[in-house]
């Protein structure tokens, strides 16, 4: 089976879900072919990438701008910028043999993937996360009732869309757990860790206020994540780290902090691929009780709170550090909770290759 990747941003030093699941794949004797329409400001990941061919489209292809329009590229037209359709007229002539296309989020690459459907008649199934659902773009709909499948990673999404008129699969993410192994948490002071993008939804803010106020006694709180540093010697912000020093830093930390938070512009996480990291790693996780989270985390394998509560983030945290028992116990449940649940990166192949197979 040929199958065509397409993304929006390819490398980047998040969307690991996405990178593995395409190595996977390619271990699985699928021909992946990624295609790629521009790369983060945050820069190539130090990882090992998917060793898969690989095509990154050309910001401004003079044979783009010559091409003849099609019906996928007027259709594109209506939801794209010109250049960009220029870009995806120059794709079309590129465009590798392909029996199917599979992206993640439903945003711009996905529009791609509706006109190329449209011109081509191949195929294409979406992975809807978060931002792409909450902050939906004018094409939603359209895009998710053509796809073959619609998947998404929650429960709590699958009634989102539903409401909406649109059915889905839900596929849960998750970590491949052959590269976590559960490791002791160290006895010595309380240490925490925060991990995720310097955007309102994951509620960075109302963590350094919390953990500012919570007044532990020989703790310390690390922040991996693009923010200027702050004045608290408790506190370092060590910003953007490769997965592989992500892994390390959660071995080195005894608990996860996620405060998760519905932002202003309607923006939420799903279910944040660091927290299912954590518990693979043995670690238990703070975080919030908003969207798809309590379908990962409850009281066995860390604790929750309301979003944007800084009283009650504080008090969880003060009741943490004082019972280090409860921080192994709950942080050994972890690698069991994932693959209860589904919550891995087999599962998550193994859902895809069954849909596609039944798809033809």
């Amino acid at each position: 089976m040929k199958v065509l990747s397409l993304f929006r941003y390819f490398p980047t030093l998040t969307e690991t879900f996405a990178h593995q699941e395409l190595g996977m794949l390619a271990t699985r004797g699928v021909d992946v072919t990624i295609a790629s329409m521009g790369m983060r400001d945050d820069g190539v990941p130090s990882d090992p990438l998917p060793e898969c061919l690989t095509i990154q489209i050309p910001r401004r292809p003079l044979r783009g701008v010559l091409s003849k329009e099609t019906p996928g590229s007027r259709w594109l037209s209506q939801h794209q910028r010109p250049k960009d359709v220029a870009r995806y007229r120059w794709f079309q002539n590129a465009l590798p043999p392909t029996d199917r296309i599979h992206i993640h989020f439903a945003g711009e690459a996905a529009e791609w993937a509706h006109a190329l459907f449209i011109d081509h008649q191949i195929p294409y199934t979406v992975t809807v996360h978060a931002v792409d659902l909450f902050k939906p773009r004018p094409s939603l709909f359209e895009v998710l009732t053509h796809a073959e499948t619609t998947f998404t990673v929650a429960d709590h999404h699958v009634v989102y869309l539903k409401n909406l008129g649109i059915p889905s699969t839900r596929l849960r993410c998750g970590p491949d757990l052959s590269k976590w192994t559960p490791s002791p948490i160290h006895k010595g002071p309380f240490a925490a860790l925060f991990v995720g993008r310097n955007t309102p939804k994951k509620g960075l803010d109302v963590l350094i206020k919390a953990w500012r106020n919570a007044k532990l006694q020989n703790s310390h709180l690390t922040v991996i994540a693009n923010v200027p540093p702050v004045s608290d010697p408790d506190i370092s912000i060590i910003g953007p780290r490769s997965h592989s020093q992500v892994q390390q830093a959660i071995r080195d930390t005894q608990l996860l902090v996620l405060p998760s938070r519905k932002a202003a512009d309607g923006d939420m996480d799903g279910v944040p691929l660091v927290l299912m990291e954590a518990l693979a790693s043995g670690r238990p996780v703070l975080t919030s009780n908003i969207s798809g989270i309590p379908e990962l985390v409850d009281d066995k394998v860390g604790w929750l709170v309301e979003p944007n509560d800084t009283a009650a983030l504080v008090q969880r945290l003060q009741e943490i550090a004082q019972r280090p028992e409860q921080i192994q116990e709950r942080g050994q449940a972890g690698p069991t909770r994932l693959k209860d649940r589904g919550f891995t990166l087999s599962a998550q192949v193994d859902g895809l290759q069954h849909a596609w197979r039944c798809n033809g």
